[in-house]
């Protein structure tokens, strides 16, 4: 839906269908009060999406503000490889895996892959607690049963081993953040900043991912643009992991990274 679209669907709380359909449906008093302060934030170029306080996931509604991230369209890509790699090791091993979300954030990676894969066990970390807060609200939302945790990247997770780690992690090299869409700046920084080169987190995750992770475990991560070869180097480097597949997304950009230890 483009933007007229949702704010109207969200204030007269119907479907875009019957949007359409009720043509000569007129705003009252306080509905129109409502749209006016809507367009009033969104003319200081505050996202939509926080504006109306959620977003629609992988045919999901999650709850969204400033504490996290907005979801992006692209990062259902990376939840729909888990889904794939998750069933088969399904059929593999005989038993649902058990995952691991680092960098939870709003929660939407975690909780699509609850509802998504029948008895799998999933964890959820982020660094930050006010994000987490926001995660544990879209686990309830879903009724999905996750365990999240406060932690920067495995500190908080000593002697835990997975079967698969997902991650959307920040990978903004820093100098490109003040030259990004204004929209952008009401996002935590927290979750756009990769450091200079934008890696930084890769670097982190690469190099301790193997200890978290099973025989035969899998390592899935959301890459940005020109990203792919540096990141596939460092991962050839660690001498742990194997390659399977670099997904592109919908513009053909490689996006999803998804290695294995073999």
């Amino acid at each position: 839906m483009n933007e007229a679209e949702l704010v109207l669907t969200h204030v007269l709380n119907c479907d875009r269908l019957s949007l359409y359909l009720d043509k000569d449906r007129e705003l009252d008093k306080d509905k129109s009060a409502l749209v006016s302060s809507i367009l009033k934030r969104r003319q200081t170029c505050e996202p939509l999406q926080y504006i109306l306080g959620s977003i629609e996931f992988m045919g999901l509604k999650f709850m969204v503000d400033k504490r996290s991230l907005i979801p992006r369209p692209e990062t259902e890509i990376l939840v729909e490889q888990a889904i794939i790699i998750a069933a088969k090791l399904g059929r593999s091993a005989g038993k649902q895996p058990e995952i691991l979300d680092i960098g939870t954030g709003s929660g939407c990676i975690a909780v699509s892959l609850a509802k998504n894969i029948k008895g799998c066990r999933i964890t959820a970390a982020d660094i930050s607690p006010e994000a987490l807060e926001l995660a544990q609200q879209n686990a309830d939302l879903h009724q999905a049963q996750i365990d999240f945790i406060q932690s920067d990247l495995f500190a908080s997770l000593p002697g835990r081993s997975f079967d698969m780690i997902i991650s959307n992690p920040p990978y903004i090299p820093t100098p490109e953040l003040k030259g990004l869409a204004r929209e952008i700046s009401f996002e935590p920084v927290l979750a756009l900043d990769g450091g200079r080169d934008g890696l930084d987190f890769y670097r982190r995750m690469i190099s301790q991912a193997h200890r978290y992770l099973n025989n035969g475990g899998f390592l899935l991560m959301e890459i940005g643009f020109g990203q792919a070869r540096r990141i596939e180097n460092m991962l050839k480097e660690s001498g742990k992991f194997e390659i399977i597949e670099i997904v592109k997304d919908y513009n053909g950009i490689e996006r999803v990274m998804v290695s294995w230890i073999s």
